[in-house]
């Protein structure tokens, strides 16, 4: 969908510098983590969350 590269989303995840988490989490509570080279935004779902995004993505 995005045409990423498995190898380069890994080397920005888990690099020697690996993920930082941003200091104020979102409403739902999740946090955030950026990666070294501020290419990825991760956020942490809770299961509710998620089956919701696994049926928008499925669209």
């Amino acid at each position: 969908m995005f045409k990423l590269d498995a190898a380069d989303y890994m080397m920005s995840i888990c690099g020697d510098d690996g993920l930082r988490e941003l200091p104020s989490p979102g409403k739902s509570g999740s946090l955030f983590y950026l990666s070294h080279d501020d290419r990825f935004l991760i956020k942490t779902l809770k299961k509710s969350e998620l089956k919701l995004s696994a049926n928008f993505i499925q669209t």
